[in-house]
């Protein structure tokens, strides 16, 4: 096109993974083609097929490349609970709609030539290493003494997730807050106190209810 810059290496392949989102993010999963995104991109077919070998390898490409744009940046707010409802927060706000999309695929696995459990392994939505940020300060303040198990870790973000599954929607804040203060923070308890201590700081019964 004219007056348009050549575009090469890592312009031409970011511009061709935005065009890629946009089209699985605004489109049905039918749509989500090689001509469509090459058409959004401004490039052509063989320039896709040089770099991915399938949709699925392009549609994977594209969620993670959306996942580190909006990274999740390590909270400060001097409490474990605090920190994880930042976390839980962040999440919600900047990945939200990549669990939207990956269960509006999710359907057409098959049809992408991967299982559904494969297709969300490999786009590695994990909010492990996120909350891990939470449970380093902690760490680091003495709030938590103890090894929590791997399936603490992924509670907060795999009990989000299923929620915006089921409503197709972001969460609400009372939600974040409910699985902090309900869920995560009286299992980490649980097991400070099978260490020999408990230092999480979270709130009373009358700081939560305002009454005894």
């Amino acid at each position: 096109m004219t007056g348009r810059t050549r575009r090469r290496g890592e312009a031409l392949e970011s511009a061709i993974l935005d065009a890629a989102w946009e089209q699985l993010s605004n489109h049905n999963a039918d749509e989500f083609t090689f001509d469509n995104i090459a058409a959004r991109a401004h490039t052509s077919k063989p320039v896709l097929y040089r770099r991915w070998a399938n949709r699925t390898e392009l549609f994977i490409a594209a969620m993670k490349r959306h996942r580190d744009q909006f990274a999740i940046e390590r909270p400060n707010t001097g409490t474990l609970r605090d920190d994880v409802i930042a976390v839980l927060r962040q999440l919600n706000d900047k990945q939200s709609d990549a669990v939207m999309a990956l269960a509006k695929f999710g359907v057409y696995a098959s049809w992408l030539g991967v299982s559904a459990h494969e297709l969300y392994e490999r786009t590695t939505l994990s909010d492990q290493p996120s909350i891990m940020l939470a449970v380093e300060n902690a760490r680091e303040r003495g709030e938590i003494t103890c090894e929590l198990p791997q399936t603490l870790l992924r509670m907060p973000g795999e009990l989000g997730r299923a929620a915006i599954l089921r409503d197709m929607r972001p969460l609400s804040d009372e939600d974040i807050v409910s699985v902090v203060d309900e869920l995560f923070l009286p299992l980490v308890e649980y097991y400070e106190r099978l260490g020999g201590t408990t230092k999480v700081s979270r709130p009373s019964i009358v700081d939560t209810v305002g009454h005894v």
